[in-house]
């Protein structure tokens, strides 16, 4: 059996729904089977698109906390392990995780250092003060030079990775849903025609 969902996250979701079936009467290969083809339920979650030119975009825009940013992340250094083989890097597009109150400066914080421990090629903070705290949390933690950087908003985002992007990258897209950063990933594969790209 092989899980179509990315992330490790997903497992433990897995075996907890296997765990149910199984007890109300379903088989092992039932379970098994209906495992295999579950996918998400909602557009801009953990989706993962392949384009023409090998760029593997994941487009996680919906919404983002803590837990799923830091889920999100280790998806991607997973996914990259892959690309990385083949002269790919990983980009971390990403926003502010919204409602964090007196929290806020320190779960940005702990989110940028994140990406330079799971050895994410580079870390492109989109927007505000809050993405400036995501950016600072990368530099503290040893990201500098050109690893990291800040800026203003998504189309800003759109023209680096327009400008940037080579075939084998793996691009994650996340913020929280305000931030809109979907326009990010939308922007990267509107040029791909129906039948050219590979949604997996």
């Amino acid at each position: 059996m092989t899980l179509r969902l990315y992330g490790e996250h997903h497992v433990s979701n897995a075996l907890a729904a296997a765990a149910v079936a199984h007890e109300l009467g379903m088989s092992v290969t039932e379970i098994a089977e209906a495992l295999s083809v579950a996918g998400t339920l909602s557009r801009w979650r953990m989706e993962v698109t392949e384009r023409p030119d090998g760029v593997t975009v994941v487009n996680d825009a919906y919404n983002a906390n803590p837990e799923s940013m830091k889920a999100a992340l280790r998806a991607l250094a997973a996914m990259g392990k892959a690309a990385r083989a083949e002269g790919g890097r990983t980009w971390a597009v990403l926003g502010q995780m919204a409602e964090l109150g007196d929290a806020s400066l320190a779960e940005h914080d702990a989110v940028g250092r994140l990406a330079v421990r799971l050895n994410v090629s580079k870390l492109v903070a989109v927007g505000g003060r809050e993405a400036s705290w995501l950016q600072l949390g990368a530099y503290n933690e040893g990201s500098w030079g050109e690893e990291s950087v800040h800026v203003s908003d998504a189309q800003a985002a759109v023209d680096l990775l327009r400008s940037e992007l080579r075939p084998g990258d793996v691009v994650l897209v996340k913020a929280s849903r305000s931030v809109g950063l979907e326009k990010v990933a939308l922007a990267l594969l509107e040029n791909a025609t129906e039948g050219e790209v590979a949604v997996r």
